[in-house]
């Protein structure tokens, strides 16, 4: 089992590719709470969905990751304010979020929301995935485009669904680990195009949530467990959650 992990939402599923000194395994779960369990002996779980929420306004850490980004800003998406995040309606959330931070939500936010949610709640009923404390990883967040940005010194040129956007980031994979754009193709073709009958595959537009999982794992391992984050002091939210965004900086 691998001691650093990546974790990000592939179309109805949670794929998770774990790294340790010898290599890579990935596997696929249907909540953070089995990876959570799959990976108790992980240093560092890297998650991309927003884990801090403010009461108002927007996060620092998003702020900070699309200057990071510059272009490639918009992959960044603005987290919503904790009561937008409990809201049962769009109409209700993007009014919500309105009041406390002058803007609505776009549709992509809301389609995220499920998946916010589960984190939030996830870290709040099992609290030693947030500190590491007793048996368990600790779970924090990340985003993929950052930390591709850090890897390759600078922003990538394209979007991951773009042509050549999986191919410039699995170049950026092998520049760092030569293994992971084969672990990557492996993946692909064991989840995707031929999975075994009756496992838990990935949709074919998943393919890039591999490469944005794999990148999460890496950051994880070559920071040996101690990333960097935006911003350096991450503020803490209303149920004890750091608003932050970590990566690695080589």
């Amino acid at each position: 089992m691998g001691n650093y992990v990546g974790v990000d939402w592939a179309a109805g599923r949670w794929v998770a590719v774990a790294l340790d000194g010898d290599g890579g395994e990935v596997s696929v779960h249907p909540t953070l709470l089995t990876v959570w369990h799959a990976h108790s002996g992980a240093d560092l779980v890297l998650v991309d969905v927003p884990i801090g929420l403010p009461a108002d306004g927007r996060r620092e850490c998003d702020e900070l990751a699309r200057e990071y980004l510059g272009e490639r800003a918009s992959s960044v998406f603005l987290t919503p304010v904790r009561e937008a995040v409990s809201a049962e309606s769009y109409a209700e959330a993007s009014r919500r979020n309105r009041e406390r931070t002058g803007d609505g939500l776009s549709s992509q936010t809301w389609n995220i929301l499920p998946r916010v949610r589960e984190a939030d709640v996830f870290l709040r009923e099992f609290p030693a995935a947030r500190d590491g404390s007793a048996a368990g990883a600790t779970v924090r967040e990340a985003h993929p485009e950052v930390c591709f940005a850090a890897f390759a010194g600078e922003p990538l040129a394209t979007s991951k669904h773009d042509d050549g956007g999986v191919e410039e980031r699995l170049a950026v994979l092998g520049r760092v680990d030569p293994s992971l754009p084969d672990l990557y193709e492996r993946t692909v073709e064991s989840f995707v195009r031929e999975p075994p009958r009756f496992a838990r595959r990935l949709s074919k537009t998943a393919t890039d949530d591999i490469a944005d999982a794999a990148v999460l794992a890496l950051a994880a391992r070559e920071s040996g467990g101690d990333p960097s984050t935006l911003p350096a002091d991450p503020p803490i939210d209303a149920a004890g959650h750091p608003m932050e965004i970590c990566y690695h900086e080589p």
